[in-house]
């Protein structure tokens, strides 16, 4: 068996073009409950804490989860293997993360250790995994050299942060983080050699995350069901409209971006795809976080819970609109640009508006699920006049 060994674990290798899109694998849904367990712990702090100083620390902790989730999602699409190695660091990240899962409620806080050494850890084995790509396929390494280089600089930077407290942390991960986000937009030009395979199944992959973040909306409304100190019918109604609150998330995103394909070979809008969709589930994730509070509060409620519930809805918005110029043009366009973009803009400075208009949080969330309605019918109008109408093999 010790002969064999190069059977059972591979050196990275580079997807090819032409090559037959791959399924999303058991391991890496696997992979993804992990990061259900990080969300959640996040959004549970920021529900039981609605400001805006809480809203900071939960987004200073809630890119770093994205940033590991989207690494390694970039890397398999380029590099996946079916071997013991791969496995390997698949457990060993899922590791790092539930160290970040463990420390994520006070994670600028008294775990603020834990969280910052469970990040580099992630960001390490990431590190490590460039690495090793760029050594075993040499036509990638104009960019798996400049994130090696990058992405040591951040790791070193988040680990001294780690042993320190104070503003004088907050500026080092900061830092950090900046160099991880922007690090690949350095390599752009050379990503089109380096990598010239299309996307292959990274869209779904982004898919199932989104799925993700939309559970923490039905896990905030079961929890106020939950939690109410009596079942009645006003209460149910709540409880109705907060899922149905999430439900309209699902059919906007689903129905308008994600079933549709990126632009993959323009790398502009490809990047623009990838990192547009954090303030989408960010959005998704505030959301999900206040709607708890739709079934439970009685009357009116704090401006932080109204705020933070409409912004996210309005950031979720936002990102939506900006997605429709980074995807892959439809022809004839199922709807246009044009149209539908200035329409979401204007759904989420309605919600803002709705946020300052109203008090209590259910009269909010009803009024939200009226603006999902507009972009349902939209959508089924548009869906039900076309040619795709009733086929089964579309969606």
């Amino acid at each position: 068996m010790l002969r064999n060994y190069r059977l059972w674990w591979h050196p990275p290798r580079l997807h090819a073009p032409g090559e037959l899109p791959g399924r999303v694998t058991w391991l890496e849904l696997f992979y993804d409950l992990v990061f259900v367990v990080v969300i959640a712990r996040l959004a549970h702090h920021l529900t039981e804490h609605p400001d805006a100083r809480r809203f900071g620390e939960f987004l200073l902790l809630f890119v770093p989860v994205w940033w590991v989730w989207l690494s390694v999602a970039y890397y398999n699409e380029r590099f996946e293997t079916y071997d013991l190695s791969f496995r390997a660091m698949t457990l060993l990240q899922m590791l790092a993360v539930a160290g970040m899962a463990a420390n994520a409620e006070d994670g600028l806080g008294k775990t603020a250790t834990g969280f910052a050494l469970s990040y580099a850890a992630a960001r390490g084995l990431i590190l490590l995994m460039w690495w090793r790509a760029g050594r075993h396929n040499p036509g990638a390494r104009p960019v798996t050299d400049v994130y090696v280089r990058n992405f040591s600089v951040s790791v070193v930077l988040w680990v001294v942060a780690a042993f320190l407290t104070g503003p004088l942390a907050l500026a080092l991960k900061g830092a950090g983080l900046l160099i991880d986000l922007l690090t690949p937009m350095l390599t752009l030009r050379d990503q089109p050699r380096a990598f010239p395979a299309a996307a292959r199944k990274l869209p779904e992959r982004f898919g199932l995350f989104v799925i993700i973040v939309l559970g923490e909306s039905l896990v905030g409304v079961v929890n106020g069901l939950a939690d109410a100190e009596s079942v009645t019918a006003v209460t149910l109604l709540r409880f109705g409209l907060g899922f149905a609150l999430g439900f309209g998330l699902w059919w906007v995103y689903f129905d308008f971006v994600g079933r549709r394909e990126p632009d993959s070979h323009n790398r502009w809008r490809f990047f623009a795809w990838a990192y547009l969709h954090l303030p989408l589930v960010v959005g998704i994730t505030l959301v999900g976080a206040m709607v708890q509070h739709a079934v439970t509060l009685e009357g009116a409620a704090g401006p932080g819970v109204r705020w933070l519930l409409a912004g996210g809805f309005a950031l979720y918005y936002l990102a939506c609109a900006g997605l429709e110029y980074t995807l892959h043009p439809e022809d004839p366009p199922l709807v246009r640009a044009g149209q539908i973009v200035p329409l979401r803009l204007l759904t989420a400075l309605a919600a803002l508006t709705l946020a300052a208009l109203l008090s209590t949080v259910s009269g909010l969330v009803a009024a939200l699920i009226v603006l999902h309605g507009v972009h349902m019918v939209v959508g089924l109008r548009a869906w039900f006049g076309s040619e795709n109408a009733g086929r089964p093999d579309t969606h």
